[in-house]
């Protein structure tokens, strides 16, 4: 074994690894090389030498490690980023277990991905936002009425901010469906997919809003739905 030879190689594949931002080609072979000189100049024991040499060799041992250890930490740093960025990484440049580690990483990111865009809502059914922007539910989706007013039974302020809706809001089209929010917290103003421009709100306001603008709101803990009784 030329331990010099294995770590200039060493030394030159840990340069480019640290110079460039995507990962170096490490093949199986490669890998296993790394670590069979690793492990056996961490194993070798000079017996009855000057100490100079002793120095010299432990000083040459600790570089080795050193290298290969920072080597392979650069590379899951890599393997993290393009993880949590989502972004593809060419699985013949890892070995076996950087491509699982990367694999299980978005795998898990994905699946907690999905897990954020869902909600539970009064019917205590999941509800994920995607369906929410691509289709519109049947129930709970009337335009407001002067009858639903009247049988909206909450406090005399709250009636009073409801009319202040329907007068601020006289051109919502029949096609789309609405829904009664009140804010939790203040939000800017937005343009609804019934290309009405609804806010700025603060706590407490009441609109009538578009469903699916409604339902992200919802969804954002900004707004709360208001049921007609």
């Amino acid at each position: 074994m030329d331990l010099k030879k294995d770590y200039d190689k060493l030394y030159q594949h840990w340069l480019k690894e640290f110079e460039q931002p995507e990962l170096t080609h490490l093949t199986q072979e490669i890998f296993d090389n790394y670590k069979k000189s690793s492990s056996y100049i961490t194993q070798y024991q000079i017996e009855e030498k000057p100490k100079v040499e002793n120095s010299l060799f432990n000083s040459y041992k600790k570089r080795f490690i050193y290298l290969f250890n920072d080597f392979l930490k650069i590379r899951e740093v890599k393997i993290l980023n393009s993880a949590l960025s989502l972004k593809d990484i060419d699985l013949n440049d890892v070995i076996e277990a950087e491509r699982l580690f990367f694999q299980n990483l978005v795998s898990t990111i994905k699946g907690y991905k999905k897990l954020k865009k869902l909600a539970l809502y009064d019917d205590k059914k999941p509800i994920e936002l995607e369906e929410i922007l691509l289709d519109e539910e049947k129930p709970d989706k009337i335009p407001l009425t002067e009858e639903s007013t009247e049988e909206y039974s909450i406090e005399t302020s709250d009636n009073a901010q409801l009319k202040k809706v329907e007068e601020d809001q006289p051109n919502q089209k029949a096609e789309y469906n609405y829904m009664l929010i009140r804010f939790n917290e203040p939000s800017p103003p937005l343009v609804g997919i019934d290309l009405i421009n609804y806010g700025p709100f603060q706590v407490n306001d009441i609109t009538n809003m578009p469903y699916k603008n409604a339902k992200i709101l919802i969804y954002e803990k900004i707004a709360e739905k208001i049921e007609l009784s």
